[in-house]
């Protein structure tokens, strides 16, 4: 089966935003009003020991590290960085899945710097963003094809947070101390007790 642009690009970035713990406004149009910002191209670097890798540079994809910097955070912190590792994984790899996204939309014509990670091009060539409706759509429909008795919820009851819980809640079940999960979810310790 062939996805089409727009369920590629959520696919890739749900995926992306999981292993950062993100807030939806981080990456989505949301409706409301929010005091974060959608992270941008420059936001995220990529490294190979200590040498940062350009977007265009054709070894992108063998980098070891991939940074993301939150220009601003609700706990109101400034340029808050958080980087992950390669995970050795040929799909579910920080690293991979973020040079997929930065690549796909360096691609496009016109794309640069300020470039949204929402940004997605459809089959007429034409630049859209994800938004929040969009992907929560996208969600419920995995779960629904899921089913509830996996899970044990319904895709109602999953909302655009899923992936900062799910990812939370996958490293704790998983033995990561809660002190790295905070850090990774950029989270004060006030607001996680």
């Amino acid at each position: 089966m062939a996805f089409i642009p727009l369920e590629k690009a959520m696919c890739q970035l749900f995926t992306g935003v999981f292993f950062f713990a993100m807030q939806s406004c981080k990456y989505l149009q949301v409706s409301g009003t929010c005091q974060t910002k959608i992270l941008k191209l420059k936001n995220i670097r990529f490294f190979n020991g200590k040498k940062e890798l350009h977007h265009k540079d054709s070894h992108l994809k063998l980098a070891d590290t991939v940074s993301i910097t939150f220009e601003y955070q609700k706990k109101d912190t400034r340029n808050d960085t958080v980087t992950h590792f390669r995970s050795g994984h040929k799909s579910i790899c920080p690293v991979l899945t973020w040079c997929s996204i930065v690549q796909r939309i360096r691609a496009y014509d016109n794309s640069n710097d300020e470039s949204t990670v929402n940004t997605f091009m459809d089959k007429n060539n034409k630049l859209h963003k994800i938004s929040g409706r969009q992907m929560l759509s996208q969600i419920r429909l995995a779960a629904a094809a899921i089913g509830k008795d996996k899970p044990g919820f319904t895709p109602k009851e999953i909302g655009l947070h899923s992936a900062r819980c799910g990812a939370t809640m996958a490293m704790y079940h998983s033995g990561i101390p809660v002190c790295t999960i905070m850090l990774l979810g950029r989270w004060s310790s006030d607001s996680f007790l």
